[in-house]
């Protein structure tokens, strides 16, 4: 459709890019009884984004200051969208955090579980020796184990959000990419080449390429690859679900995470944290994977993991938007709020994805969200 720059509207709220956040932000619209119209650049579920690797972590007892008013409805909103969609998305598995007892990691981990007012469970050598024994700890290593973690399943996710939106009434336009975003009185025009849509209010959730849209200057941040890679297990009854639980490691300068195997008796470990920068998606070259990466993270497991054959089998090469902060981009962009925008969680926002939905349908239809965010405003960097 393409309307005139007057008279009615295509949709009350557009949501532009379908995926992690988009299309549960296109989901809770459509809950709450609103004219909704999803625009995908390319198709519904593509592996081009960060949602994607079949698993993502899901750590309830996220205690950074910034999530910690918004995790506690992570899990009932993940359930919410399960009952709407009839799919099972979230498995609480437990989860291990590794490391020596000096580390960043594990030193932070445990302040905030203490400020929070628990107390961590630790694990001595014998139990993770009998429980855990696919992990071998170093001399001066501890455990942590938390009862509250488990697995995301991300690509059935955005399935799960998009089939309970259409449901409820909403709709999606694939294979299009908007090239223009412009705020006028009382409405936003959309622009993708020749056609054109006009709306009441837009959200952005575009990922990797939110800065075709959206100003560094008025959101500032950058773009980084994700590399996912899975190893074979030497027995797949091992590293199943119920009998390996998620993990976070720190070993030395790395981060690394695993998951269990979901895949052809495998199990996907991997690297978090800092990763090659890039300043446009089409930088990215997903064909070939650096194999000094693959090298030391090989390495890691051959040294950690005795029950993984430490040869990679499987890669995946993503794009993902990042802040120097560490913190997203979710608010309004407009001196009216009429575009909001919700991205760069730098590679930790699928946890969060149906409440971080939710928050955005707030902010576009109510100019508000009870919950604190105030620490993820767009604007917080300056021009």
């Amino acid at each position: 459709m393409t309307p005139s720059s007057a008279g009615p509207l295509d949709a009350e709220v557009a949501v532009v890019g379908v995926g992690s956040m988009g299309s549960m932000a296109l989901w809770q619209l459509a809950r709450r009884g609103i004219s909704a119209l999803g625009i995908e650049q390319f198709r519904v579920g593509h592996e081009l984004g960060a949602g994607v690797g079949e698993a993502r972590q899901f750590r309830a007892n996220y205690l950074e200051d910034a999530v910690r008013d918004v995790m506690p409805h992570a899990e009932p909103e993940y359930r919410a969208l399960e009952a709407a969609s009839g799919l099972r998305l979230l498995t609480m598995t437990g989860g291990l955090t590794i490391g020596r007892e000096s580390a960043a990691g594990i030193r932070q981990f445990v302040e905030r579980i203490r400020a929070n007012g628990d107390e961590p469970v630790f694990l001595s050598r014998p139990q993770m020796a009998e429980r855990f024994p696919q992990h071998t700890l170093a001399v001066d290593d501890v455990a942590i184990w938390d009862e509250a973690t488990g697995l995301i399943r991300p690509e059935l996710s955005v399935a799960a959000a998009l089939r309970a939106a259409h449901a409820a009434g909403a709709r999606v336009i694939e294979g299009c990419a908007v090239t223009a975003i412009e705020p006028r009185a009382g409405h936003v025009i959309l622009r993708a080449g020749e056609q054109r849509w006009r709306v009441g209010r837009v959200i952005v959730t575009a990922g990797p390429w939110i800065w075709r849209l959206v100003s560094r200057a008025a959101a500032a941040g950058d773009l980084g690859r994700l590399l996912l890679t899975w190893f074979p297990a030497r027995d797949a009854e091992q590293f199943r679900i119920g009998r390996f639980p998620t993990f976070t490691r720190y070993v030395d300068d790395v981060t690394i995470y695993g998951m269990p195997s979901l895949w052809q008796g495998t199990s996907r470990v991997g690297f978090a944290g800092p990763r090659s920068r890039f300043e446009d998606p089409d930088q990215l070259d997903r064909l070939h994977v650096p194999a000094l990466e693959l090298a030391r993270i090989e390495a890691l497991v051959a040294q950690l993991m005795p029950g993984l054959v430490p040869r990679v089998v499987r890669t995946g090469t993503h794009l993902d938007s990042y802040t120097s902060d560490g913190q997203p981009l979710v608010g309004a962009t407009d001196g009216d709020g009429r575009v909001v925008v919700g991205a760069a969680f730098n590679g930790r926002g699928f946890k969060m994805a149906p409440v971080i939905g939710r928050i955005l349908a707030e902010l576009a239809l109510d100019g508000g969200t009870p919950l604190g965010i105030s620490a993820w405003r767009p604007d917080r960097f300056g021009t």
